[in-house]
């Protein structure tokens, strides 16, 4: 698809395209007003229309966001990003990198110069790096006035904001509105328990039922509790164990996603990992559209219009479970993990009730793990990834670089290809990953393609990109389903 002009943008927003939801935003210059090329808005004319490749570039040019479509929930531009540099350098300060640190130590990390990464951010987003995190903050702010259970003070702190003066301030220049303004302008949660609560809005064909049943097919027994209408289990977020429990919202296009026992200078961080792992930010509807293109991935999509990418909480976690999962089927593996879970895990409890919490890499590095029926060759390398990662010298949490990752795994003895594409599926949500040595897509392509050569077969897996994460996923969605 060519988004690159804007006559492609004139005839999207024209008739409200949601495959170019996220790509472009539409600046209404009469209003001051700056929408998604879905809104349900009256059309403004073409001489009075703006276009725009991100809403920081909305917000440089003096645009404030939409109330009715809520640029704030538009999905990410995944896919449409022409380096891999920028989309790191988009998911470090979408976890609030700029809030914490210089500007400099963020190119650094992408191991460019300042003036390279602002070159990158300007000729593709049109903004630079900074104001890209300002609109960000602002935007995250405005979800959890309206989303959330938590007072303004503690919205002001997760949302990067040093004091709630400049926090008011900000939100009243960005909106014309103040904080309870915009608060008191919706129905918000009216919970006001310890937990915090939250509502994150997903559009109307978002396949919640097929995500918890991805869930469940791969839930570990007294480990994770996935039931037909909802999910909970134990994070550590930041070295804190926190409750989660997610489950669809009563009469709302939103999840419900409540966090027990979560502090507030984890909850930007909560939010952000929530919607990544949910696939809240993936524009679903223009991926279907472009597999459902092949006939060999078109019977996926029979009994639900659209695919999408369940992610994983813990990245160390997630990679245990790769190298447990090895040649092994997922209930095999499901067995094994929750064995090592059992003898090496703790439990904690919230509100009386006790849950199963993953062993730390410190924990896993000195464990033995004799007796569980793991062979001695991934008993070594599990132990070989946990004593990295309580080193420092592996960071699965937050890496500088995905490349510079999938090299350090791969040289540790007994990581090979699947595990890290797995891994990078899975944990960091990258949405053009192919398994092609993995059993359950190998079964399913065999049944699909009777009569294509192998390179045939390559050519079409190399038409599915950006999206072969969703490829494989359907696959499997097939495979489960026959």
């Amino acid at each position: 698809m060519d988004t690159s002009s804007n006559e492609h943008w004139r005839q999207a927003r024209l008739s409200r395209d949601p495959r170019f939801d996220g790509v472009f935003f539409v600046g209404v210059v009469s209003t001051g007003i700056f929408c998604r090329p879905i809104c349900s808005a009256r059309l403004p004319r073409e001489d009075n229309v703006r276009y725009m490749r991100s809403p920081a570039e909305a917000a440089e040019n003096g645009f404030r966001p939409c109330k009715r479509c809520r640029p704030e929930y538009a999905p990410k531009a995944i896919g449409h990003l022409p380096d891999e540099r920028l989309s790191q350098a988009l998911e470090k300060i979408e976890q609030g990198f700029l809030d914490r640190h210089p500007l400099p130590q963020l190119a650094e990390k992408l191991d460019l110069s300042e003036r390279q990464l602002r070159r990158l951010f300007v000729e593709n987003l049109g903004a630079a790096p900074q104001k890209v995190a300002d609109t960000r903050r602002l935007l995250q702010a405005k979800q959890l006035l309206r989303e959330s259970n938590l007072s303004i003070t503690d919205i002001a702190g997760a949302s990067g904001f040093n004091s709630i003066r400049r926090f008011n301030s900000a939100i009243k220049a960005f909106y014309r509105q103040t904080p309870r303004e915009i608060r008191s302008a919706d129905s918000k949660p009216s919970d006001r328990c310890t937990d915090t609560v939250l509502q994150l809005p997903h559009s109307a064909d978002y396949p919640w039922d097929n995500i918890l049943k991805f869930y469940r097919t791969r839930a570990i027994e007294g480990f994770e509790v996935v039931d037909q209408h909802s999910f909970s289990r134990v994070l550590r977020i930041n070295g804190n164990s926190v409750l989660l429990h997610c489950r669809q919202a009563r009469n709302k296009r939103s999840l419900e996603v409540r966090f027990s026992q979560l502090g507030a200078a984890d909850l930007a961080e909560a939010v952000t990992k929530a919607r990544q792992v949910l696939d809240l930010n993936s524009n679903h509807l223009a991926i279907a559209d472009h597999l459902k293109q092949d006939k060999l991935l078109r019977p996926a999509f029979a009994t639900c219009e659209v695919i999408a990418l369940p992610g994983a909480w813990d990245p160390f976690e997630y990679l245990i479970r790769a190298i447990i999962g090895q040649q092994v089927s997922v209930k095999g593996a499901k067995t094994l993990t929750r064995r090592i879970i059992e003898a090496v895990g703790q439990t904690r409890s919230f509100s009386g009730k006790h849950y199963w919490q993953f062993p730390t890499p410190e924990q896993l590095a000195s464990a033995s793990l004799d007796g569980l029926g793991l062979t001695q060759r991934r008993i070594d390398t599990i132990q070989a990834v946990a004593r990295a990662q309580a080193s420092g010298d592996l960071d699965l949490y937050h890496p500088s670089s995905l490349n510079e990752l999938r090299q350090q795994l791969l040289e540790i003895k007994g990581i090979g290809p699947w595990t890290v594409s797995y891994l990078m599926l899975r944990a960091y949500s990258q949405s053009d990953e192919w398994l092609g040595t993995d059993l359950g897509v190998i079964k399913s392509l065999q049944r699909a393609t009777s009569g294509l050569s192998p390179e045939q077969l390559q050519k079409q897996i190399e038409r599915w990109s950006p999206w072969r994460s969703y490829a494989v996923i359907a696959l499997w969605q097939l495979m489960e389903n026959s």
